[in-house]
């Protein structure tokens, strides 16, 4: 059935498909008017950087200097922009990062992180962000990744696309001012964080190719931007980050230099007093636990363990999908924290 599309055709240089777009009768004519122009999807340039950063900010309405870092904290072969333009205007980007993890065996994988998916509003509802996504996909095949990952708001319309979402299960427990111990702890409460401290706790902590996804350009600008809607504890061997959501007080990643049960209990402890002066009502555990993490929350709360889905999706290309999912629920503290969002 003519839909007003034509197929797409080979681009001759980078492999990538050039489209052109008719107008179907009956259509908005301001949609018509976009639609009747040729749209070419290809891989961005080096030199384009400003017109990626103007479409950025446009669409997700953050400074320019998170967006520098998350371009230039990446080699450039790990993060191919795919771009949809019109007229000689970047009108659409998907950003793809590679990323190193270790499988199940220990053994070294890339993934694929999407990032930056983006169109500008008036150019919405055309099937670009479908078109750019796909083609990431592609680019991931190509380069034998073991999965896709993103996070998201819109999980449907990435579903449509074969993503599924990740669930995963999480501790909640309602906190008060009699539920906090009375007793001395060496974690404390930083408005404005030691951020070299805290580098150097997890760089110790996370002594895997995860750690590392986070550049020197990360520490000194874009967590920095991050944090500010966030809290961070520290002490002199451990540290907290955690974010407000509703009532809630949700700590999302933390790190020691030796795991231990008492350790995690002050952070637990410094994270709940700040969170009970702040009006919250429940402290929400989101990252996996292992056996001393959920030891020192039956020590302190009547814990309740709950299933949810999250705002990460996986896309299986060259690995087992249940595997993907348990190794991206403990990727997903760094990837939240790295904000690989979607809109």
């Amino acid at each position: 059935m003519d839909n007003g599309f034509i197929e797409p055709r080979i681009h001759p240089n980078i492999g990538i498909s050039t489209l052109n777009r008719s107008t179907s009768e009956g259509r908005d004519s301001e949609i018509g008017n976009h639609l009747s122009k040729e749209v070419i999807v290809r891989i961005a340039e080096e030199g384009e950087f400003e017109n990626l950063l103007g479409l950025w900010t446009k669409v997700f309405d953050a400074p320019p200097e998170v967006f520098t870092c998350e371009y230039l904290s990446v080699q450039p072969e790990l993060r191919p922009t795919f771009v949809a333009e019109i007229d000689g205007q970047i009108v659409s980007s998907v950003q793809l990062f590679g990323i190193p993890i270790r499988d199940e065996d220990k053994l070294p994988i890339m993934i694929g992180g999407l990032a930056n998916v983006s169109t500008l509003p008036e150019f919405r509802g055309q099937g670009l962000g479908s078109q750019l996504v796909n083609a990431a996909k592609d680019e991931m095949l190509r380069r034998q990744y073991a999965w896709g990952m993103l996070l998201t708001g819109k999980n449907s319309f990435y579903e449509r696309l074969g993503w599924r979402t990740i669930y995963r299960s999480f501790v909640e427990a309602r906190i008060s001012a009699s539920t906090v111990p009375d007793e001395s702890i060496s974690v404390a409460y930083y408005p404005q964080p030691d951020l070299v401290h805290v580098r150097e706790i997890h760089e110790h902590s996370f002594k895997t190719p995860l750690s590392r996804i986070r550049g020197d350009l990360d520490w000194e600008i874009r967590i920095p931007e991050r944090i500010k809607s966030k809290a961070v504890f520290y002490g002199e061997n451990s540290y907290a980050i955690v974010r407000k959501v509703d009532s809630s007080a949700v700590l999302e990643e933390w790190g020691m230099l030796e795991r231990t049960i008492e350790g995690f209990r002050e952070l637990l402890i410094a994270a709940t007093r700040w969170a009970v002066g702040e009006g919250l009502h429940t402290l929400v555990i989101s990252a996996p636990l292992r056996s001393a993490g959920r030891q020192a929350c039956e020590g302190l709360f009547m814990t309740m363990p709950n299933v949810e889905d999250t705002e990460a999706m996986v896309l299986p290309l060259n690995h087992d999908w249940t595997m993907a999912r348990i190794l991206s629920m403990f990727l997903l503290p760094r990837a939240r924290f790295l904000r690989m969002d979607n809109f």
